[in-house]
């Protein structure tokens, strides 16, 4: 019972994070919000997610919460590495702009004329 108690204040936590994210990300948002609203679903009525379970041809309610969140947790990891890459190419583009702008003068010894210095 205490338990149940601790996940449901957990879950609620969640869900009100949601709703603050709900402007900045619709889906992530929705996301959260169904996931967090099934969650108390399942522990608050466990023998629901047995039934489930049994009905989706699996053995037991945890069984199919543990496939679920592993189904989960590799479909945020993908999309977090797509994102991560779009970031390093914007990055890449970013820092090929800022070069392309102010170039750095080159490390030449004092003695060597720079090139703007020889056509002088």
């Amino acid at each position: 019972m205490i338990i149940q108690i601790l996940l449901i204040i957990g879950l609620l936590f969640c869900l009100f994070y949601a709703f603050l994210q709900r402007r900045k990300s619709g889906l992530v948002s929705w996301t959260i919000s169904a996931t967090s609203i099934a969650g108390i679903a399942f522990v608050s009525f466990p023998d629901f997610t047995t039934a489930l379970a049994h009905f989706l041809g699996v053995g037991r309610g945890a069984d199919l919460i543990m496939y679920c969140w592993i189904v989960i947790s590799l479909a945020i990891s993908v999309s977090l590495q797509f994102k991560i890459l779009q970031l390093q190419e914007i990055a890449t583009e970013l820092a090929r702009a800022l070069a392309l702008q102010a170039p750095r003068q080159s490390h030449l010894p004092e003695s060597m004329p720079t090139p703007q210095q020889a056509d002088r």
